[in-house]
């Protein structure tokens, strides 16, 4: 059996077969302070999109990093916290994510022009404690 490689600071174990909804579930969170990912969000190069998804996601939306840590910092401090769940990132690699939910205006195309819009962001503070991980971005249905 491969066990997975948790990449997030966060080291506790997910519970076994943790792959249905409410069984990734962190109950204790937020896992991660506001101002140390404040501080982590000042710093340059520290924000990485960590799923394809996200990535795709986020050249979606057109938004660049100082455009990410400006939501996430808009997320700590007025937005609303979520929950705390694992994620699987690759098909070998996990990370324990807080998520946030924050509005703020965007583009809408179909608008034609920009709305107040709800984004969901969700992240994981890596195992260095030197990166940002991204593991989800994108407009809240």
């Amino acid at each position: 059996m491969v066990s997975d490689k948790i990449l997030s600071r966060f080291k506790d174990s997910p519970p076994e077969g943790w792959a249905d909804a409410k069984d990734r579930t962190i109950s204790c969170g937020p896992l991660y302070e506001a101002q140390e990912v404040a501080l982590l969000i000042t710093e340059s190069n520290t924000i990485r999109p960590s799923t394809q998804k996200c990535s795709r996601d986020i050249q979606e939306l057109a938004l660049e990093n100082d455009d990410l840590a400006q939501l996430l910092t808009r997320a700590l401090k007025a937005g609303r916290y979520v929950n705390s769940v694992w994620c699987r990132l690759s098909s070998k690699a996990i990370a324990a994510c807080d998520a946030y939910v924050v509005s703020d205006k965007a583009w809408v195309e179909a608008a034609g022009k920009e709305l107040e819009c709800q984004y969901y962001l969700k992240f994981a503070i890596g195992s260095s404690g030197k990166l940002l991980l991204m593991v989800s971005c994108h407009l809240s249905q």
